[in-house]
């Protein structure tokens, strides 16, 4: 699926209000989210960067938003 421009990773992975909310990455790392510790993954929330890449990097919207672009499948 393709990243559609500013699209925030809790719209694209459609986290409800109260998971949001109480999302580190909420509201000024949406587009950003695999860095930040403690997210609320909708695998469960994750610690520290080192810790969580592995699943960030099979997320969806991890996937959309870096490399985007780089193919063209």
């Amino acid at each position: 699926m393709k990243f559609k421009g500013k699209e925030q990773c809790w719209e694209r992975m459609g986290c409800g209000q109260e998971r949001v909310q109480s999302c580190p990455a909420y509201p000024d790392y949406g587009r950003l989210c695999w860095p930040i510790a403690g997210t609320k993954c909708p695998t469960g929330a994750r610690g520290k960067h080192a810790q969580k890449m592995k699943d960030c990097e099979a997320c969806e919207f991890f996937k959309a938003v870096v490399y985007d672009g780089m193919t063209d499948s």
